[in-house]
């Protein structure tokens, strides 16, 4: 259990030191007990070794190395905080581990119960034997899962590191044009008091070339800096590790490389007299509707020829060499 605060929040209960008196003091927390002591205490008392907790009646063993800093003020808050932690460090499946919403809803569900339990003390001992099993049941899925979320945390640190190198980056390119953009502003303003000098022309007509000189400058500066910001966000994002790659389909193997006719192995004879005649056929090439829209009875036997001779002569062995030479 967690001992209440005797009103007295800014003073350590073992040594009675004041944060009034000590503005520079820090207070410790252990998750085992979570009772509150301050740093000099716990270098002093548990330097050597684990010991007990000096809270009185508490009597659990406390190690140095699990004091932590209080991040939130209220302490049930914090406790419940490190709770889910541990849990759902044990319970770490995500949506796409199930095959149904309703499943994984209900897995959601059964997280919240245990962390409710251990936060309100409610069934404790059953609570953490279910959880102890659990993770004994489960440790291979549970390290795969873990070792998949490591993944997932490191390449999205990766994508901000990139991000933020591309944002220096157009920094970096945007000042150096400024730069340049006041050297060439320099160089104008000596160019107009030369040619205001030396010149014919009127001071109107010297300032209006200048302008328009600058102002073509300007577009061609503005158009630059966008194709280099482009060319820039091309860049990160072919290697945005966020980004998942596609492979390319490896295409099934076709004969003929797909689109080749295969030498016809027929001579196609006349229609008229002595060649091939159906009745059919002839009867449909004198229909003028037919012929206009180019319909020939040739058409009509070299097709049929193509299909039966489709085939013969193709070696399956060698029509894959090109096409596997070339994949």
């Amino acid at each position: 259990m967690i001992a209440e605060d005797d009103g007295s929040k800014d003073m350590c209960p073992i040594c009675r030191t004041d944060r009034y008196l000590s503005p520079n003091m820090v207070f410790l927390i252990n998750p085992e007990c979570y009772h509150k002591i301050c740093e000099s205490c716990v270098d002093r008392i548990f330097s050597l070794g684990p010991s007990p907790c000096p809270y009185p009646g508490c009597g659990k063993i406390l190690r140095k190395n699990r004091f932590k800093h209080q991040v939130f003020e209220d302490i049930k808050v914090e406790r419940e905080i490190d709770i889910r932690k541990r849990v759902c460090t044990i319970y770490n499946s995500t949506e796409e581990d199930f095959d149904t919403p309703q499943a994984y809803d209900e897995y959601l569900t059964k997280v919240e119960d245990i962390i409710f339990n251990l936060s309100h003390g409610i069934d404790v001992e059953a609570t953490e034997a279910a959880l102890t099993k659990y993770e004994q049941d489960n440790k291979i899925a549970i390290l795969e899962k873990s070792m998949r979320e490591s993944k997932k945390n490191a390449d999205v640190l990766k994508f901000q590191e990139s991000v933020e190198k591309l944002k220096q980056e157009k920094l970096k390119i945007q000042r150096q044009m400024e730069l340049e953009d006041l050297e060439f502003k320099r160089k104008q303003q000596q160019e107009l008091l030369d040619k205001l000098s030396h010149s014919s022309n009127t001071s109107e007509e010297l300032l209006r070339q200048q302008q328009a000189a600058t102002l073509k400058r300007t577009e061609l500066r503005k158009r630059e800096l966008e194709q280099i910001n482009q060319q820039l966000e091309a860049n990160f994002n072919e290697n945005n590790p966020l980004v998942e790659r596609k492979e390319t389909p490896k295409m099934p193997f076709t004969p003929f490389c797909g689109d080749r006719d295969p030498h016809p192995l027929y001579k196609l004879a006349g229609t008229d007299g002595d060649g091939y005649y159906d009745p059919f056929a002839s009867e449909l090439a004198k229909n003028k509707e037919y012929l206009a829209g180019g319909w020939r009875i040739n058409d009509v036997f070299a097709r049929v020829l193509d299909e039966t001779f489709m085939g013969l002569g193709c070696v399956i062995g060698e029509e894959k060499k090109p096409q596997e030479a070339t994949a």
